[in-house]
């Protein structure tokens, strides 16, 4: 039996991206009421009391738990004991020698998230979505997945005893499909894209009132997954990084690790934020293709600018897990990135075959093609000068290889 769940006194609830309407904590609808699905919502806190509580003591003891509720004063909420279903985190930051030496970036390091219960950095979200339904007593969740967020709520589900229908393309890797079925989720298959699927997942959890575990529909998943970023910032001792690189699909996980960083540095904890690149595969790349062709005048366009430029793509590309049409998240990814001073790339997946093969060899990690996404954009980007020798870099390593061997 899932334990109680205490919510933050400091979160304060949501705030549409698209319209700024603002929504208490008790709001059950996912997305804005007004602006429908475009209307993302984002969760907001009152960071100035964390950062009055701050200056007293910190927020994130050394002593409390190593998993990623330590971060609890930024979370929205906090399962009182822990559970398999939810303590997760902690993942380790290589500092891989030989990989450094060969690119010549001497303070490069490897955030990977390999070795989370299903092997992907999506459990983190998962892990916020099981105490979300601790918190409202649901039993049946929803997503739809190209692969590694089914995954993980099929395996984190299974620990918490919660039921789940999960929305998948006919082109999910079969390996991917072995730990949903054996992990006993209920399994649809779409014959179509994954934007086709998302859209099915979003009109089936409305039809039957399931919880939501969809990242660019549920606002709080987000959260779980910017602990990334804030653990990145503790093993660092809070002195950010000069950049990240994000393996970047529907644009949740780039937009928290952006988020984690701002919210930082807003309650007093660090100095700065590091320019943060999310890296697309050229197949499946709206959004690294809109910010190119927008130039100097990407960090400055309107909401409403931004969804008109980020025009839907048919994807293609090894790199299941980014293989998206349309970036359910485009809003918020795209003005966090732009506030870092950042940007968006796009890689081939012949350049995400190396990038497989240079972490293997050179670092002894072993990444699905999404999930080296970020490194090959970090090749790219040393090589148009994007990124100087002595830059402190970190890349997100979001998932296992054994995911899709075939791919590699």
């Amino acid at each position: 039996m899932l334990t109680s769940v205490t919510l933050n006194p400091h979160w304060t609830g949501y705030r549409c991206v698209l319209c700024g309407e603002t929504f208490d904590t008790g709001w059950r609808g996912f997305v804005c009421g007004g602006c429908g699905p475009e209307g993302i919502l984002d969760a907001v806190y009152d960071y100035d009391l964390i950062a009055s509580d701050h200056a007293r003591r910190s927020p994130f003891p050394a002593s409390s738990r190593a998993d990623l509720w330590r971060f609890a004063p930024l979370l929205p909420m906090k399962p009182e004991d822990p559970h398999g279903c939810w303590s997760v985190g902690d993942t380790p930051l290589h500092a891989p020698q030989r990989l450094r030496e060969h690119l010549e970036l001497p303070h490069l390091l490897l955030k990977d998230d390999t070795g989370l219960p299903s092997a992907s950095l999506k459990d983190r979200a998962t892990a916020m979505a099981m105490a979300d339904c601790a918190r409202l007593g649901v039993e049946h969740v929803a997503a739809a997945s190209t692969g590694n967020a089914a995954a993980s709520l099929a395996v984190l589900a299974a620990r918490a005893g919660v039921r789940t229908t999960i929305y998948v393309p006919a082109s999910t890797p079969k390996a991917k499909l072995a730990q949903l079925e054996l992990h006993g989720a209920e399994v649809v298959r779409v014959d179509g894209t994954y934007d086709e699927a998302f859209d099915l997942s979003v009109r089936e959890t409305v039809a039957h009132g399931w919880y939501s575990r969809n990242c660019a529909y549920n606002p709080l998943l987000v959260e779980g997954k910017k602990t990334v970023a804030l653990e990145i910032a503790h093993a660092l001792e809070y002195r950010a990084p000069d950049a990240v690189f994000v393996p970047t699909g529907d644009g949740c996980i780039v937009s928290s690790v952006a988020k984690g960083f701002e919210e930082l540095v807003a309650v007093g904890l660090a100095d700065s934020v590091p320019a943060v690149f999310g890296v697309q595969a050229e197949g499946a790349a709206p959004l690294a293709r809109a910010w190119a062709a927008a130039g100097e005048r990407a960090a400055e366009m309107s909401p409403a600018e931004v969804l008109a430029a980020v025009a839907p793509v048919v994807p293609h590309t090894l790199a299941d897990s980014i293989c998206v049409g349309v970036p359910r998240n485009r809003l918020k990814a795209w003005s966090r990135v732009a506030t870092t001073g950042g940007g968006f790339l796009s890689v081939t997946d012949e350049e995400i075959v190396a990038a497989i093969g240079l972490m293997c060899r050179l670092a002894g990690v072993w990444a699905e093609p999404s999930g080296a996404a970020g490194m090959a954009g970090l090749v790219k980007a040393r090589g148009a000068g994007l990124i100087g020798p002595h830059d402190r870099v970190v890349v997100l390593v979001t998932g296992h290889g054994l995911k899709d061997p075939r791919a590699t």
